[in-house]
């Protein structure tokens, strides 16, 4: 159980995380295309690590728990 738990919790991160990467490299792309790579990679991982890692995360965590207490 523990197994399906952190799968089901990986894919909804990584469902959650993708249209989120995607959506900030467009608005970086839009407002800092002046800057060089280097510094619009850390602006995008300065915001997206701390979100994802203390927001995302646990949401996703709780979700899939629940998910799978519903299943089981």
């Amino acid at each position: 159980m523990k197994m399906q738990i952190v799968l089901l919790r990986t894919f909804l991160v990584w469902l959650v995380v993708w249209p989120l990467v995607t959506a900030m490299l467009v608005l970086l792309g839009l407002l800092a295309a002046d800057l060089s790579l280097g510094l619009q990679t850390l602006i995008l991982t300065a915001i997206l690590v701390p979100l994802i890692g203390l927001i995302l995360g646990p949401v996703m965590q709780r979700l899939a728990s629940r998910l799978l207490g519903s299943i089981s």
